[in-house]
């Protein structure tokens, strides 16, 4: 740890505690029981008391630990390197609520430091990094953190009358901070619905107040269409099957020996398949014959759907555009490859990201784990179709306002993205004794922003 400002000093958290680490203790789970916390609950500074889930109170002779006002809990376990070892305060929790066995109970005296303080503190890059240096990996690929690694962690501590100030004036700074980050993030929650609204109506001709003829697609059996909405005048309702050419991907070869004549070719997983766009950051390959690997190959327009998964992700898709060479899909998601040019796929897939997704879920198979849609299921989704003399000019001129949308929800992100560092920089400061009182609303934070 760097040196600290004159009148502080570095302690081991061992020095200040009032009680001994301990490990929380889960009681057996049940329906209204005593309610125990979630890791969920220590995102926040303070435990999020909402992020619990019911028990019974029976506990097998052992005593539950419960939630004391004043306490730090700090996660002892998580598949996430940059999260095991997260840490909140308990302030005044509403209920009586057990602390579960994957959480360390942090009580210090209040006379050598203000658990405010400490809660902040914890949040701060001088702490993840020595909780991120202590950190090992065990089974499973799991994080985890002792008692033993957090007693020795090192805290910055200035007497407690400047503690109470440097935490005064750390929640003024990140109150403006969090202010605007929840106006930021409710304009991209915005921009999102907007997007979506705009693009499922152009993709059923609901964006004029043109009459609208009544739908008159026969039903088939073995699924359940709902309420079609009517369409304008030349539009009209047909079957998937009827416009394109849908098959599912391929299933990728297990072990086997090696084959000098086999080729590598890119796998799309349903991970990579988003809604109104293609996730390519990581594309598995496989080995194939190149008969196989050439008629699984995606071409330029095919739509990419989703066939497995959780059941709010069936149907979502988009447009494959030759982004990566030779690549197939996997056989969770389906190749749609639209047919004499009856539909443009930019609508098939607003629409397959619409009404599509709420069809394949209302006709997904679904015991146990996750939910699948089949072939022959999915090629019997309704679609409805344009005229071709109108489709072109529908896309352009829907993709001229999305193209504003999604500018505006990329400089969003990128302001959220200066709001974590204005977050680790101001923490950073606040515990090496560099803080001075926060700017005005209108200050840099918020123009920055």
């Amino acid at each position: 740890m760097n040196e600290v400002p004159a009148g502080w000093r570095v302690v081991r958290l061992a020095d200040v505690l009032s009680e001994p680490l301990v490990n929380g203790r889960c009681p057996r789970p049940g329906e209204g029981g005593l309610p125990v916390l979630r890791m969920t609950a220590l995102r926040p500074a303070t435990v999020d008391f909402t992020q619990s889930k019911s028990s019974d109170r029976s506990d097998d002779g052992r005593a539950i630990l419960l939630a004391e006002h004043g306490d730090v809990l700090v996660g002892r376990v998580n598949g996430s390197h940059s999260l095991v070892g997260e840490g909140a305060l308990v302030d005044g929790p509403p209920t009586p609520t057990a602390i579960p066995d994957t959480m360390i109970r942090v009580r210090v005296r209040p006379d050598a430091l203000d658990p405010r303080y400490l809660a902040h503190l914890w949040k701060s890059p001088v702490m993840r990094r020595q909780i991120e240096a202590r950190a090992r990996q065990g089974g499973a690929a799991i994080w985890r953190i002792n008692q033993r690694d957090l007693a020795d962690v090192l805290l910055p501590l200035p007497p407690v009358v400047e503690q109470r100030r440097i935490v005064g004036l750390l929640e003024d700074h990140l109150a403006l901070i969090d202010a605007t980050t929840i106006r930021t993030n409710g304009a991209l929650d915005q921009a999102d619905v907007l997007s979506r609204t705009l693009t499922a109506r152009a993709g059923r001709g609901a964006l004029t107040e043109a009459a609208r003829i009544p739908a008159d697609l026969p039903r088939v059996s073995g699924v359940g269409d709902g309420t079609l909405p009517g369409l304008p005048e030349r539009w009209r309702w047909t079957r998937l099957d009827d416009v394109a050419e849908v098959t599912r991907g391929i299933t990728p070869p297990g072990k086997q020996e090696w084959n000098p004549a086999d080729v590598d070719v890119s796998c799309l997983r349903v991970a990579n398949v988003q809604r109104g766009r293609l996730d390519l950051d990581d594309v598995r390959t496989i080995r194939l014959p190149p008969p196989r690997a050439q008629a699984a190959r995606l071409r330029a327009g095919d739509v990419l759907l989703t066939g497995g998964g959780s059941s709010d992700s069936l149907g979502r898709g988009w447009i494959w555009e030759e982004q990566l060479p030779h690549c197939v899909p996997h056989s969770h998601l389906f190749r749609v490859r639209i047919t004499a040019h009856q539909l443009h796929p930019v609508l098939l897939a607003w629409h397959a990201n619409g009404f599509g997704r709420q069809w394949c879920k209302h006709n997904a198979n679904q015991t146990v784990g996750p939910a699948s849609i089949s072939l022959t299921r999915i090629r019997l989704m309704p679609v409805p179709v344009a005229p071709v003399d109108e489709q072109h000019h529908l896309v352009a001129v829907v993709q001229a306002h999305t193209t504003a949308l999604n500018a505006a929800s990329a400089a969003a992100e990128r302001a959220l993205v200066v709001a974590g560092r204005l977050r680790r920089n101001l923490l950073e400061r606040a515990f090496t004794g560099h803080l001075s009182p926060p700017l005005s609303p209108s200050g840099q934070q918020e123009s920055v922003l």
